[in-house]
C-alpha cells in the first residue's frame, strides 16, 4: 500500500498503489475483533503481540479517507469488507503522515483497517485503532516522546464521523477530531461561573454514618434543634451548614477533572486527557475534598453557619488515616475493656455523643468506663521519615498522634473580638469550651489539655508563630547529619563553652501532636498572597485535620457575588449577563490565580500541582503553548465541588433595604479657589512645557508626579491647604515670564488659557482668609455674633460678621471660656489668647515661611525651582504638611509645623492617645458644675457656628447633627487629613466618635469596632475606605457617607456591606458627596461610562484616556460677584446655626477615639470604579434646588487595587487583638493561653 503525499482531509486526493504481493487475511464486515497475522509486530514481545491481537484493547479513534485508492484486486472486489494493514512495506512514498503512522504501527500503539466506501467506490476509508492508555503498560511503553509527537501529528487528520467509520463516507460531513479540551457551554467567564454555582441542597439520605446523619437532621430542623445554639437559623443558613456537614461526612468520587468523557465513532465511551494526550478505557476517579470554601455573600451570616456546624458535630472525632489504621499487636492478651476501648478508638466512635443521648433518656455509662475512655484517647503512630540515605542516616522516632474533636479557627487579628462577640451572641453559655490564642507571648497548652477544647481561636499572626516548630530562639534547626562539637574551652579548663544546638532547645508545637476535626480560616483568601508563606507552611506541615474550610465572601480578587452592592434583581441579572462571556484579558490572571492557590496550597484538593492548574482548567488550542481560548468543561466541576454559595434568589430573608444617592453640592468660594489653583498647575505645566518632554505631567515618564498631583487634586474637593504663597508667587512669575517671551510655541488659545488661570490665581492671593488657612493649615469655620471686644484678634480676615477663624483656634477659644465659667467674666483675657493663637499666622510673610522651619526639606531650592520652571507648584505635589500640634489644653503655645514631603509617612498617634478635656492647676482650674453655663446676657451665649469653608464638610456636619441622636453614622474618607478635619469638628460639637485608620494596630481596630457596636454614646465612626473590607460587622450604623466618590465597585460594595448585613434593623442610607462642576464630578461621570475592559486596563483611574482628557481640559471655576467681598457669600452654610459655648454634653469630653495631635501628609487613595444602578442626585447649596435627575451608571470591576490601599494582610497590622488571660506555667515561667 502506498499513501502518496498529502493529508487525509477531504480536500486532498491521495493514491494508494499496490507495491507488494503480500495479502492480509480478509475480515468480514463487523467481523471478529481478533486478527491472526501481524507481521508489523514481529519485533514486539510475545506478551505485547497477544495484547495487540485483541482489538478490544484498542479505541476506535476515527478514520482517514482517501480518494482514488488502488486496492489489490482480490480486496477491491469486497465492498464493505474490512482488511487489516499488516505490513508497512506497502506504504510506498513516505510523507509526514505515513511516517508517523509507520512509527505508531510498528510500536504496537495503533492498528489499521481499510475498506472501500459503499456509496462512493472511488473513496477508501482507513480505520485507526489506538491502544488504550490504561491497557498493557507493562508490555508496551507509552511514555516515548517521539511516538507521542507522532500521535499528536495525526490526531488533527482523524475523521470521527460515525458514517465514515461504517464505510459511508460523505465529504460534506467531515468531522475532525477535537484535540483540545472541550469548552464550557457558552464560553462563560469566571464571574459568571462563580455566580451560577447551584445553591446547596443537602439531604440526610446521602449521609451513611448514623451520628453525622442525625447531626444533619438537627441542622436542617427535621429532628431537634442544634444543641447549644441560641440563634434560630434562617433556612438558607441551615442549608449551607448542612451542605458543609454533608461534604465532611460523605466520601464522593468524581471523574478526574483532567479527563472528559467522549463517544468514539463506534459508540463506545472513552476518557480523554487533552493536555497529556491520554486515552483511557475506564474512568479515573478523584476524591472530592471533604472541605472547601464557604463563599456566602457578605453580611449573610457565615460566622453563625460555622458555629452551627461546630455545635452539631461537637465531640465527633476525626478518622484515623487508612495507612495508619493497623491494629497494634499487644505483648499479651488484653482485657475485655481494653479490647472494647481499642475497637471504639479505631472506628473513631463518638462515645461522648452516645453518652449524652443515654443521659437524656435517664441512662448512664458507668463512670469507670468513661474514666478509661478519657484516659485512653484514640491514637495512631506515624513512622519516622528518612530525609536522605547516607552513612549517617538516622531513623526519626515514630510520632504518636492523638485524635481531637477540636476545631481550629484562624481569623485576622482585627476580627478576633468580633468572633468572640458572635460566639457570645449565638452560643449558649457552657455549650462550647473555647481557647483564645491571640498573642505571641502566650504559649499553647500541652496536647493532652489542648484536645479538650471544642474551639481554639487563633489570630493569624499567632498562628504563623507556630512555624517556629523545630527551631530554637535564634531560628536554628537540627541538621540531618550528626555534627561534631568544636566549641572553645572555658579559659584554661577543659570545660567547653558549648553553644551547639540541642534537642531540648527546640520549640515543639503541640499542634503537630494532634489530629483535629477541622481547620477553618476566616477571610482565607489571603492564602493566595505570596506574603503568607509561613501561614501556609503551618497549615500544610503542622496541622492534620480531616476538613479544611475557607470562609470568605470574596475568595479571590474581584470575585464578588453578583448581589453585592446592587439594589434589585433586575440589576443583578443585567450585570450577570454583561459579564457572562470569557475574556482572556481578565479571566487568565488575578482571581483565577487566587482560586488556584487557595485550592492547591490550603485545601490541597486538586489532582494537579498548583503550577499545572492552567494546563487543565483552560481550553488551549495548541499542544505546546497556552492559548487560553476559554475554560474547559472540567473547571465548572472543580468549582462546584469546592465552593458552597447560595444564589441571591434563594436567600430567604429580608434585610432592610438601602438607598444610595449622589449628593451634588455647590462648591464654596474656598472650594473654587482650591480647584482653580490645581487648574493653574495643570494649565501652566501644559503651556510652559508645550506638552512635550518629561517636564510635561502627561509624559509617559512623568507618571509618578502625575499620580501624586491627581491624588491631591481629588482629595482637595473636601479641603486643601497644601499650597504655599511662595510657591504660588513663583508659579505666577514663571508663567508671566514665559508669556513675555517671543520665541515660544504658545498659540493664542493656550495663551488665553494661561492668562485666565493666572487671573484666578491672583484672586486667591487677594484673599486674606485663604492666606491665613494656607499658613496655618487650618480649616476655616464661620461664627456669627462673636463677642465684639475681641473678634478682631481671632479673625482670619478683616471681616468679623461673620467671623472666619481656624478650627484649632476655635477649639482653643471654646476651651478657654469653658475653663473660666466660674468667673464673673469667663471671656476675660480672650483678646490676649487670640493674639497668641494667631501670632504665627499674622507675623509671618511669604519669605519668612520659606526660610523657617516649615520649609520643605527636600534638595534645597533645587527641586522646587525645577518644578516651578515646568509650571508645577511644588506644594501641589508635596501635599499637606505633617503637623505636630500642642494639646488644646495649652492655648497659649502656638502650633509648630514640620514639612517632610519626601520622608516616609509617619504613623498617626493612636486616636485613644489624644488629650481630652485638660485639668489645669491653680485657681483658674476650678471647673463649674454640670449646670454651669454662660449667663443669658453674656455675649458668649449668642455666638453661633453658621458654616465652614468646605461645602462637603458643612453638608456632612448638618447631616450628622440632624441624625446622630437617633442613628449611628459611618463616614468613609480618603486621606488622613479629611478624617482629622472632620474629627476636629465633631470634637467642637461634643459628638463622640472613633477614627478607624490604617495606622492603628490590629488590637485597636478590633477594640474600636467592638466599642462602636456596643456603646450607645459612640455615634460616629470615621473609617479609611481602604480598611472597609473583609469581615467587619458594623451593623450598628445605618447612615453611610462617602466623603469622596468611590469608583471601584467591589471596594464600595464591601464598604456598604459593613452596615447593610444580617443584624441591621434599620433602612440603610448611603450618600456620596460630589462638588458640582468640578473635575471630580466629570471623573465620576466618565467612570460610569467606562466599560469593564477599560477599567481593567487602567491600573489607576487616571490612566484611562477619558480621565486624562478631563484633567487636561480643566478650566477655572468662575466666581460670582457676591464672592468678591468677605462675608456670608464665601461661606458654605450649615442647615441651622449651632451654639458654640456650653453646648449640651460639653463637660463629658469628646470621645474615646478623638483626632490625633499629629497630622500627616496624606495622598488620596484611588478607590473608585463605576457600578450600574439608579441613583438620585440631589442639589445642595445656596442655589435653588433643581428637580431630581435619574442617572444611569455602568458597571465594571477593576482588577487592580491601588497599591496605596492596604491588602487583606496589611489591614490587620502587626498587633494582636483579643484578651486571652495569661497564667504562669511551671515550665519556663512563660504565660500560657487559658480558656475563655
Amino acid at each position: 500500500m502506498d499513501f502518496s503525499s498529502g493529508t487525509a482531509s477531504p480536500s486532498v486526493t491521495t493514491t494508494l498503489q499496490h507495491e507488494s504481493n503480500h495479502q492480509s487475511p480478509p475480515s468480514t464486515p463487523g467481523s471478529s475483533r481478533h486478527s491472526p497475522g501481524h507481521q508489523y509486530a514481529a519485533h514486539l514481545s510475545e506478551e505485547a503481540v497477544k495484547l495487540t491481537a485483541n482489538l478490544d484493547n484498542f479505541l476506535a479513534l476515527g478514520c482517514l479517507c482517501f480518494q482514488d485508492l488502488l486496492l489489490p484486486d482480490e480486496q477491491a472486489s469486497g465492498i464493505d469488507a474490512w482488511h487489516e494493514v499488516t505490513s508497512t512495506t506497502t506504504l510506498g512514498q513516505e510523507t509526514t503522515l505515513t511516517s508517523n503512522l509507520t512509527k505508531l504501527l510498528y510500536s504496537g500503539w495503533i492498528r489499521m483497517q481499510y475498506s472501500s466506501c459503499s456509496y462512493r467506490p472511488q473513496w477508501s476509508v482507513v480505520r485507526i485503532y489506538l491502544l488504550y492508555q490504561d491497557v498493557g503498560l507493562r508490555e508496551i511503553d507509552r511514555s516515548n516522546r517521539h511516538l507521542l509527537a507522532a500521535l499528536e501529528s495525526i490526531l488533527p487528520e482523524i475523521n470521527t464521523d460515525n458514517r465514515a467509520w461504517n464505510g459511508h463516507y460523505i465529504p460534506q460531513k467531515y468531522r475532525a477530531f477535537d484535540c483540545w479540551a472541550s469548552p464550557e457551554k457558552g464560553n462563560p467567564s469566571l464571574f459568571y461561573l462563580f455566580n451560577q454555582i447551584p445553591s446547596p441542597s443537602p439531604s440526610p439520605e446521602n449521609v451513611d454514618t448514623r451520628f453525622a446523619r442525625q447531626a444533619l437532621e438537627d441542622i436542617l430542623g427535621r429532628r431537634y434543634s442544634v444543641q447549644g445554639l441560641k440563634t434560630s437559623l434562617y433556612p438558607y443558613q441551615r442549608r449551607s451548614a448542612g451542605a458543609m456537614l454533608q461534604r465532611e461526612s460523605t466520601q464522593q468520587l468524581h471523574l478526574d477533572p483532567r479527563l472528559e468523557e467522549r463517544i468514539a465513532p463506534d459508540g463506545s465511551t472513552f476518557y480523554y486527557s487533552s493536555r497529556d494526550l491520554h486515552f483511557f478505557r475506564d474512568p479515573q476517579f478523584w476524591e472530592t475534598p471533604r472541605g472547601g470554601v464557604l463563599a456566602e455573600s457578605m453580611g449573610l451570616g457565615k460566622t453563625v453557619i460555622c458555629l452551627a456546624l461546630i455545635l452539631a458535630t461537637k465531640n465527633h472525632l476525626p478518622s484515623i488515616p487508612d495507612q495508619y489504621a493497623s491494629v497494634q499487636v499487644r505483648s499479651k492478651t488484653g482485657s475485655l475493656s481494653q479490647m472494647a476501648i481499642s475497637a471504639i478508638n479505631r472506628s473513631s466512635y463518638p462515645w461522648k455523643v452516645e453518652a449524652a443521648r443515654m443521659r437524656a433518656y435517664g441512662q448512664r455509662i458507668p463512670e469507670s468506663c468513661e474514666y478509661m475512655l478519657e484516659k485512653q484517647p484514640p491514637t495512631y503512630r506515624v513512622p519516622g521519615v528518612r530525609h536522605r540515605w547516607n552513612r549517617h542516616t538516622a531513623f526519626a522516632a515514630p510520632q504518636d498522634t492523638t485524635l481531637a474533636s477540636t476545631t481550629i479557627i484562624v481569623v485576622p487579628a482585627n476580627l478576633i473580638k468580633q468572633w468572640r462577640r458572635e460566639i457570645d451572641k449565638h452560643v449558649e453559655v457552657g455549650a462550647l469550651k473555647l481557647l483564645v490564642v491571640d498573642d505571641r507571648k502566650v504559649i499553647l497548652p500541652p496536647p493532652e489539655q489542648l484536645r479538650t477544647y471544642d474551639i481554639v481561636l487563633f489570630t493569624r499572626n499567632r498562628f504563623d508563630f507556630e512555624d517556629q516548630d523545630g527551631q530554637d530562639s535564634g531560628g536554628r534547626r537540627m541538621s540531618t547529619v550528626p555534627l561534631v562539637c568544636t566549641c572553645p574551652y572555658r579559659g584554661a579548663t577543659r570545660d567547653p563553652m558549648c553553644t551547639c544546638l540541642k534537642e531540648a532547645d527546640l520549640y515543639s508545637s503541640p499542634l503537630k501532636r494532634l489530629h483535629f476535626k477541622r481547620l477553618i480560616v476566616d477571610e482565607g483568601h489571603f492564602f493566595s498572597n505570596k506574603y503568607t508563606s509561613s501561614t501556609i507552611r503551618v497549615a500544610k506541615n503542622l496541622i492534620k485535620a480531616d476538613h479544611r474550610w475557607v470562609v470568605s465572601g470574596t475568595p479571590a480578587k474581584d470575585l464578588l457575588g453578583v448581589d453585592i452592592g446592587l439594589e434589585n434583581a433586575d440589576s443583578r441579572d443585567e450585570l450577570l449577563e454583561r459579564r457572562k462571556t470569557f475574556d482572556s484579558r481578565h479571566d487568565v490572571s488575578g482571581a483565577i490565580e487566587s482560586v488556584n492557590a487557595l485550592a492547591s496550597n490550603f485545601l490541597q484538593s486538586t489532582p494537579w500541582q498548583a503550577n499545572d492548574a492552567k494546563l487543565y482548567i483552560y481550553r488551549h488550542m495548541n499542544f505546546r503553548n497556552k492559548t487560553y481560548s476559554g475554560f474547559s468543561s472540567c473547571f465548572r466541576r472543580v468549582l462546584e465541588n469546592l465552593v458552597i454559595k447560595t444564589r441571591p434568589e434563594d436567600v430567604d430573608i429580608e434585610i432592610p433595604p438601602f438607598t444610595h444617592q449622589v449628593k451634588l453640592l455647590e462648591p464654596s468660594f474656598y472650594d473654587k479657589l482650591t480647584a482653580n489653583l490645581f487648574t493653574l498647575v495643570l494649565t501652566a505645566n501644559a503651556v510652559t512645557s508645550e506638552r512635550t518632554g518629561t517636564d510635561y505631567l502627561f509624559h509617559k515618564n512623568s507618571a509618578k508626579d502625575r499620580y501624586r498631583l491627581v491624588s491631591n487634586l481629588r482629595q482637595s474637593a473636601f479641603f486643601w491647604s497644601g499650597f504655599s504663597e511662595a510657591d504660588l508667587d513663583a508659579s505666577i512669575e514663571n508663567s508671566t515670564g514665559y508669556l513675555a517671551k517671543e520665541d515660544t510655541g504658545c498659540g493664542p488659545q493656550d495663551r488665553q488659557l494661561l492668562l485666565d488661570a493666572l487671573d484666578s490665581a491672583k484672586a486667591v492671593l487677594a484673599s486674606k482668609g485663604w492666606q491665613a488657612m494656607s499658613r496655618s493649615h487650618e480649616l476655616g469655620i464661620f461664627i456669627d455674633d462673636w463677642p465684639e471686644d475681641n473678634a478682631e484678634h481671632w479673625a482670619f480676615d478683616e471681616n468679623t460678621d461673620p467671623l472666619l477663624t481656624g478650627i484649632a483656634q476655635l477649639l482653643e477659644a471654646q476651651k478657654y471660656v469653658h475653663q473660666r465659667l466660674h468667673l464673673d467674666d469667663p471671656g476675660e483675657g480672650m483678646a490676649g489668647a487670640g493674639i497668641r493663637s494667631l501670632a504665627p499666622i499674622r507675623w509671618s510673610d511669604t519669605k519668612a515661611t520659606e526660610g523657617d522651619e516649615a520649609s520643605p526639606k527636600t534638595n534645597g531650592k533645587t527641586e522646587n525651582a525645577i518644578l516651578t520652571k515646568s509650571g508645577i507648584i511644588a506644594s501641589s505635589l508635596h501635599g499637606e504638611p505633617l503637623k505636630r500640634r500642642s494639646s488644646i489644653s495649652s492655648p497659649g503655645k502656638p502650633p509648630t509645623h514640620r514639612y517632610s514631603p519626601n520622608a516616609k509617612r509617619r504613623k498617626v498617634a493612636k486616636s485613644g492617645d489624644t488629650a481630652t478635656q485638660s485639668k489645669v492647676t491653680g485657681p483658674s482650674a476650678v471647673i463649674a458644675h454640670d449646670a454651669a453655663r454662660v449667663p443669658d446676657n453674656s455675649p458668649y451665649s449668642r455666638a453661633r457656628i453658621v458654616g465652614t469653608t468646605s461645602s462637603k464638610l458643612s453638608y456632612l456636619l448638618s447631616q450628622i447633627l440632624e441624625h446622630y441622636s437617633k442613628e449611628k453614622i459611618l463616614v468613609f474618607y480618603t486621606g488622613d487629613n479629611a478624617a482629622w478635619y472632620i474629627a476636629q469638628c465633631l470634637e467642637l460639637f461634643n459628638i463622640k466618635h472613633e477614627i478607624y485608620e490604617k495606622s492603628l494596630s490590629a488590637e485597636k481596630k478590633a477594640q474600636y469596632v467592638e466599642t462602636f457596636q456596643e456603646k450607645e454614646e459612640l455615634r460616629v465612626m470615621l473609617m479609611d475606605v481602604g480598611q472597609a473590607a473583609f469581615g467587619l460587622n458594623i451593623c450598628a450604623a445605618s447612615r453611610i457617607y462617602f466623603v469622596n466618590p468611590v469608583c471601584r465597585p467591589h471596594l464600595e460594595s464591601q464598604a456598604i456591606k459593613r452596615a447593610h448585613r444580617i443584624g441591621q434593623l434599620r433602612k440603610v442610607t448611603v450618600e456620596t458627596l460630589v462638588l458640582r462642576g468640578s473635575i471630580e464630578e466629570k471623573m465620576l461621570d466618565r467612570s460610569w461610562e467606562m466599560s469593564e475592559a477599560e477599567h481593567k486596563e487602567a491600573k489607576v483611574l487616571e490612566d484611562d484616556l477619558g480621565i486624562k482628557a478631563i484633567i487636561q481640559s480643566a478650566r477655572p471655576l468662575p466666581l460670582n460677584e457676591a464672592e468678591t467681598n468677605p462675608g456670608l457669600a464665601r461661606m458654605a452654610p450649615l442647615d441651622k446655626p449651632e451654639q458654640l459655648w456650653c453646648r449640651p454634653g460639653w463637660r463629658e469630653g469628646t470621645n474615646a477615639g478623638s483626632p490625633s495631635r499629629k497630622r500627616k501628609r496624606s495622598t488620596l487613595n484611588d478607590a473608585s470604579d463605576p457600578k450600574k444602578s439608579k441613583r438620585t442626585i440631589h442639589e445642595y447649596g445656596e442655589s435653588v434646588c433643581h428637580p431630581q435627575v435619574q442617572v444611569q451608571r455602568y458597571s465594571g470591576l477593576i482588577s487592580e487595587i491601588s497599591e496605596k490601599i492596604a491588602s487583606p494582610s496589611q489591614v490587620t497590622g502587626l498587633g494582636f487583638a483579643g484578651d486571652a488571660v495569661p497564667s504562669q506555667m511551671a515550665a519556663g515561667g512563660r504565660p500560657i493561653a487559658t480558656e475563655s
